[in-house]
């Protein structure tokens, strides 16, 4: 998600308030408090883990931030800063905030976030109605630059495709290909509890909770100029905050120069996807108050979806695919 810094460093003692997370049906579970903090030029108030550097919470609120509205409805904004994993680290999935945290030497594991793309899985295996294959040439911001409101990294390129509308198949757990898709496209599902893979080196990664709401769809096309892909070398990790939201992460692949494919993977309820970097991807069709790891500190490389009259196209999802979604998505 590209996101929207604060223009000015918000004030650390500016309407602080304590709050304890809610407890976990697991009683020895001992979850964070958490505070808040008002900050003025973005106009939200955020919560963050009382437990991180005061420091890097000042840096990591000002970055990752955003609140996006529409037709004075909210389209997605900031809910809180959970953690903040170090360089080299692997990090551990808990259902329960703060969700996404920096593993201890015992439980880091072999491997990177590279080591996902280990896979003898391919495109080809998969039965045609898990993805679309999009006709389409990728400009990046050098070649074709677009303004992009929202966009942290400065102008976006472009993807400029032949199709006015992108319908998109929708693949769940419930799907039998579920497991081959996700590692045909370079990612992984993981659950509560497990280790993932990470040690990104070049930089701290926050991880954020935002509120995506049904909004967004119309921001993206009235005042975004678009849907957005992007791909960039730090890795990501998505999950709900809750059961009650429906995580929905377009991923990509690139099969020729002009020639895309894509799918929409919905995060099991209780679990993560984890996308390595490089992986071409979205969140825009996510609802609810969805996880991320993420970082401000490296670029990345965006495009904004048009057609070849540089008009905004719609992304949806493929409703021949779509098994016990929000109602939202019809």
């Amino acid at each position: 998600m590209p996101v929207t810094p604060a223009t000015s460093t918000p004030q650390v003692q500016e309407n602080l308030h304590n709050t304890v997370a809610s407890s976990p049906a697991d009683k020895s579970i001992k979850l964070p408090h958490y505070q808040e903090r008002r900050l003025s030029d973005v106009g939200i108030t955020v919560k963050y883990n009382a437990g991180l550097s005061s420091q890097k919470v000042e840096s990591s609120l000002k970055a990752v931030s955003i609140h996006r509205v529409v037709n004075n409805e909210v389209a997605v904004t900031t809910n809180a800063l959970h953690s903040i994993i170090p360089p080299g680290s692997d990090v551990v999935i808990n259902r329960s905030a703060p969700h996404i945290t920096p593993a201890s030497p015992s439980q880091t594991i072999m491997g990177t976030h590279q080591s996902i793309l280990e896979t003898k899985t391919s495109l080809s295996s998969l039965p045609d109605s898990a993805f679309s294959v999009i006709e389409g040439t990728w400009h990046d911001a050098n070649t074709v630059s677009i303004a992009a409101p929202g966009n942290v990294f400065g102008a976006s390129g472009c993807l400029s495709c032949t199709d006015v509308l992108l319908e998109i198949p929708m693949v769940t757990e419930l799907s039998p290909a579920f497991e081959d898709v996700t590692q045909a496209f370079g990612v992984k599902i993981f659950d509560e509890g497990e280790t993932v893979p990470v040690k990104f080196d070049k930089c701290d990664l926050n991880v954020v909770e935002y509120q995506i709401t049904p909004a967004n769809h119309q921001y993206s096309l009235e005042e975004a100029n678009g849907f957005f892909v992007e791909r960039h070398e730090f890795p990501h990790i998505f999950m709900a905050s809750s059961d009650q939201d429906e995580i929905v992460i377009t991923v990509g692949k690139q099969i020729e120069d002009d020639q895309f494919a894509l799918a929409n993977i919905k995060v099991p309820d209780g679990k993560a996807i984890m996308l390595p970097g490089g992986t071409i991807h979205t969140d825009s069709l996510s609802r609810g108050n969805i996880v991320i790891m993420l970082t401000e500190c490296v670029g990345a490389d965006t495009v904004l979806m048009h057609d070849k009259d540089s008009q905004p196209i719609t992304l949806r999802v493929d409703s021949s695919e779509r098994i016990g979604l929000a109602e939202w998505h019809l």
